[in-house]
């Protein structure tokens, strides 16, 4: 029966149909037509005929709010939320009372989602009108205004609610805390206030209270802590209360209420007001226990660190000072770094026996905070402790010098003048002497350098003839790739017998430095080794981001041999980073600047990356290495080059040494051990920037190995 009588209604809605149909065929401009065939079709699910009858409904009458609320329902069914979010805001917007408040309301909330605010900040004033009381609409009214940086129009959405509900104290609250944040306390604190006189809260009484900490109005401000505190006692209510009673002078009773705080809670703050409290009475140790308590529940709660090393300063325990500031400066902004310096630098200063090492850790730290005068002066420092320091000479090597040239050059003679043995001295001296371009005295420093460093390596050599200046260009040349072990390849090939190395390891010569001439270089090597029975080199891992550098080679010693480590590109890209951040070259976020890195480089072409060196940052094009390889080999030929996997050299070096002694023309030479020179260290890297650039670097790997016949396996 239920069947027939739907089978006789779908029967009826169509003969209603073609009723209507008829009609608009003789008189097509009747709105209402349009709108009830619209519903017909409705009725037999038919949505889209449904929905271009209400449009020509809503051509023909504009204004017609039934026409646009019925689209609104035919596009949600058919899931274009959009378009029916536009029509039932057109359909409240000409009959706003067919509409409850809560509807007004969450079409706001939808509007929002779409971002499209203009219209739901609409929705929620028609909200509000039809509820005067609906608290949602004005805080979420309000913070939409305060998120498009109208922070008036926000305050004054409260301002109405606390009109339309003068007896509610939460729109005094939300008023109070909206004037708050434009820092208008006094206003604030009037409102605070009024809340708190229709409805006394701890909350209420916590935030009036801040608010006249801003004023300065300490005996009020602790009196709204102490009722807060009688309503619903928590530790940040006890702690303002502390910092009100300290700023008060009333000392006792401010521990008190830091005691209390931490009764409540393990609350750092308060263990740091209660261990200042004890500083300033000289109780040292309870100033100890308070301070290292902070410390222990937050590592980087830097105030702490700094005054628990003066408290250990003031004891004359220097040791436990400084490695207090050292962990301070490590978590400090860079705006905040000055007194943490300053407290180990004086606490160096009191220091009855300073050391080399504990300078030298100064050095470091204010090199990587990119305070490169203060830095070069804690490495001098250190070498007048200890000339023989040689960590402090290989750092100078690397750090911006700027105008400290001149008083570098004085030091260092100062050095070699009482301590002629000192080779690297002798190499610094030279370094800075070519700073300032006075180039045949570096020539001189780097002869003496290579000369006594080669004969305290080997005495018996001091008994052979030695010419003044070295004739043959080096017999290698380790160029690439930066943080891939080239440090460490440069030590073990230094351990064989044959093997005379440059004075120094990075000369940079084929790039920074060509200009100083083919004599300034060969002055960095011992002139003995152009004997045949020795061999020389040098190691500077920037080499390979220069194609120009191979044509300077072939140019200048074309039996050079070239030695290349190429590191999984990953790894290498993010040990670049952070030996940059950790000597002061780089600020940036690792996140950020590999971010950076591959926006520009989709805007570059193939020829700007072969050709581009360095810029900033840098992390990814040097790990490009099928661009810098293949024009170094065009320039070269593959047969100079011997091309190692810094995974497999770490792995197994002795094996990997053989084949590079054996690729020299050299006997082989094993060492007892073989340690990793020069290795960087940081924090394991999020997940999601590997597999970035895992992804980026896969398509060049995989032309690499091709290029190269080679397989790197790089996951």
């Amino acid at each position: 029966m239920q069947d027939s009588r739907s089978q006789l209604d779908s029967v009826q809605i169509e003969q209603a149909i073609a009723q209507y149909l008829q009609q608009i065929a003789t008189s097509p401009q009747a709105a209402e037509v349009y709108l009830d065939l619209g519903n017909l079709y409705v009725r037999q699910e038919q949505w889209q005929q449904a929905a271009e009858s209400y449009r020509q409904a809503i051509a023909l009458k504009p204004d017609c709010a039934s026409a646009h609320r019925h689209l609104a329902e035919v596009h949600h069914q058919q899931g274009n939320h959009g378009q029916a979010a536009n029509h039932l805001f057109k359909a409240f917007r000409l009959q706003p009372d067919a509409a409850t408040a809560k509807q007004h309301y969450e079409l706001g909330q939808t509007l929002q989602s779409q971002d499209k605010p203009a219209r739901a900040i609409a929705c929620y004033r028609a909200a509000i009108e039809a509820q005067t009381d609906f608290w949602d609409a004005y805080h979420t009214l309000s913070g939409l205004l305060t998120k498009q940086g109208k922070d008036e129009r926000a305050i004054e959405v409260y301002r109405q609610g606390v009109r339309q509900n003068p007896q509610n104290s939460d729109y005094y609250f939300a008023l109070a805390s909206a004037l708050a944040a434009r820092k208008k306390w006094v206003r604030a604190c009037n409102n605070y206030r009024q809340a708190a006189e229709l409805k006394p809260s701890a909350k209420i009484y916590y935030h009036w209270g801040l608010a006249l900490d801003e004023l300065q109005e300490y005996e009020q401000s602790q009196s709204c802590f102490q009722q807060a505190a009688e309503l619903e006692p928590s530790a940040k209510i006890y702690y303002h209360w502390g910092l009100a009673l300290n700023e008060l002078q009333e000392y006792q009773r401010a521990r008190e209420c830091f005691q209390q705080a931490i009764a409540l809670e393990d609350h750092p703050p308060a263990y740091y007001q209660l261990g200042l409290l004890w500083q300033a009475q000289q109780q040292w140790q309870q100033a100890i226990a308070a301070y290292t308590k902070v410390v222990s529940l937050d590592s980087q709660f830097a105030p702490a660190l700094i005054d628990l090393g003066l408290v250990y300063r003031n004891l004359k325990q220097y040791d436990l000072a400084i490695a207090c500031y050292r962990q301070a400066i490590e978590h400090l902004a860079e705006s905040a770094l000055a007194e943490a310096f300053t407290g180990y630098q004086q606490t160096l200063e009191q220091h009855p026996q300073p050391t080399a090492a504990l300078y030298y850790q100064l050095a470091k730290l204010l090199r990587a905070k990119s305070l490169f005068p203060e830095a070069i002066a804690a490495y001098c420092k250190s070498i007048e402790l200890d000339p023989n320091f040689k960590n402090a000479y290989i750092d100078l090597q690397y750090t911006p010098v700027g105008k400290q040239t001149t008083r570098l050059i004085e030091f260092y003679r100062q050095i070699v003048t009482k301590h002629p043995e000192i080779t690297i001295a002798w190499g610094n001296l030279g370094d800075a002497l070519t700073q300032q371009e006075r180039i045949s005295e570096a020539i001189d420093c780097y002869r003496t350098c290579s000369y006594q460093k080669a004969i305290q390596t080997y005495p018996e050599l001091a008994k052979l003839e030695w010419q003044e200046q070295k004739k043959s260009g080096p017999d290698f040349i380790i160029a690439g790739a930066s943080k891939s072990g080239t440090s460490s390849i440069y030590y073990y090939l230094s351990r064989h017998p044959q093997i005379l190395l440059s004075h120094k390891k990075e000369i940079d010569f084929y790039w920074k430095n060509f200009d100083r001439g083919i004599d300034w270089y060969l002055a960095h090597f011992p002139s003995i080794s152009d004997r045949p029975d020795f061999l020389t080199g040098e190691a500077t891992p920037n080499y390979l981001r220069f194609p120009q550098i191979a044509q300077r080679i072939k140019d200048t010693f074309p039996q050079t041999k070239i030695i290349i480590l190429l590191r999984n590109p990953v790894d290498r890209a993010i040990s670049w980073h952070y030996h940059k951040l950790n000597t002061g070259l780089t600020k940036v976020a690792l996140e950020t600047a590999i971010a950076t890195e591959i926006e520009r480089l989709a805007t570059v072409s193939e020829t700007e990356i072969i050709n581009t060196g360095f810029y900033d940052p840098d992390n990814i094009i040097s790990s490009l290495y099928i661009y810098k390889i293949k024009a170094w080999i065009e320039f070269l030929g593959r047969e100079q080059f011997l091309i190692l996997k810094s995974e497999e050299f770490y792995a197994r070096p002795l094996e990997v040494m053989a084949e590079v002694f054996n690729f020299l023309g050299l006997s082989n030479c094993t060492l007892d051990n073989y340690p990793k020179v020069n290795a960087g260290s940081y924090n394991r890297v999020a997940p999601n920037i590997r597999k970035t650039l895992s992804e980026y670097f896969a398509p060049y790997n995989r032309q690499l190995e091709e290029y190269l016949g080679m397989q790197f396996d790089w996951e």
